[in-house]
């Protein structure tokens, strides 16, 4: 990812926040020179110093057969994002842009055994069916249903080998033009989340 050094966020805990905070991903692979992407929902794992990306796909999508362990893969995460207005800054001669923040993770996904597949399955909807009340749970279904669902997906880790944190937030900016294009992004409806990265950046 191109990354100019005002926008470089390489600190590791607020980029697996962004992971943790927009979790849905995409997959991207390289089979025979073709490109090739998938829509994931991730989670990271930590495994002493190292950190894992665990996942699963439909077992009818093709994409898992690139998952040999050896050829590597790129998952991107978006995070807050939006325009910019130029008339939002307080100096002049300014251009729109978007500002917004991303990551990216890279490494090899190496498929998981069948009692593997099945806690990072748990472990999935676990986290994601926390804030519901109550929350559904696997071991509800009757043991044939479940072992056909598991049968019908595909689970894998990603070692992450490579993480790249971008945060494009006006950084290059004037302390008065971030505060300003903030307050715009407020003042419009739009993201909330990039107004107080945005202004995050500025109290920095």
């Amino acid at each position: 990812m191109y990354i100019p050094p005002d926008f470089l966020e390489d600190d590791q805990s607020k980029v697996e926040s962004l992971i943790r905070a927009f979790p849905f991903g995409m997959l991207v692979s390289c089979g025979e020179g073709v490109p090739v992407a998938s829509h994931v929902p991730f989670l990271v794992e930590q495994r002493g110093d190292a950190r894992v990306l665990i996942a699963h796909v439909a077992r009818a999508n093709p994409q898992w057969q690139m998952f040999d362990g050896e050829r590597e893969a790129l998952a991107i995460f978006q995070g807050p994002h939006g325009y910019i207005s130029p008339n939002w800054y307080a100096s002049e001669d300014r251009v729109p842009t978007w500002n917004y923040a991303a990551v990216h993770v890279y490494g090899a996904p190496h498929i998981v055994g069948a009692e593997r597949t099945q806690e990072i399955i748990v472990t999935l909807t676990q986290h994601f069916e926390s804030s519901l009340t109550p929350p559904w749970q696997a071991d509800e279904l009757p043991s044939s249903k479940l072992k056909a669902m598991l049968g019908a997906l595909v689970a894998f880790e990603i070692p992450m080998s490579r993480v790249e944190g971008k945060w494009k937030l006006g950084q290059n900016r004037s302390a008065a033009d971030r505060a300003g294009a903030a307050a715009g992004v407020e003042a419009m409806g739009g993201d909330l989340d990039l107004a107080a990265l945005m202004c995050s950046v500025a109290k920095a």
